[in-house]
């Protein structure tokens, strides 16, 4: 009786450590995809930033050859 005591409780202990495991790795993957998408977020804001500054740069420079 005590061994199959023990042997239940090691099973509970088991399956507790495997759902906590299984959450921790779908939780660590949906910070890794909201990271990837922040990320992206910012480096297409910084991409347009960047070819807005090139198009006024270029019409500063047409405005300037024509005086």
């Amino acid at each position: 009786m005590p061994l199959l005591v023990c042997s239940i409780a090691l099973l509970a202990v088991t399956v507790i450590y495997l759902f906590w495991r299984s959450y921790l790795l779908a939780f660590e993957r949906r910070q890794d995809v909201l990271r990837e998408r922040v990320a992206l977020l910012l480096w297409t804001a910084a991409d347009a930033e960047q070819d807005s500054d090139d198009v006024r740069n270029a019409a500063l420079d047409n405005s300037a050859k024509k005086f």
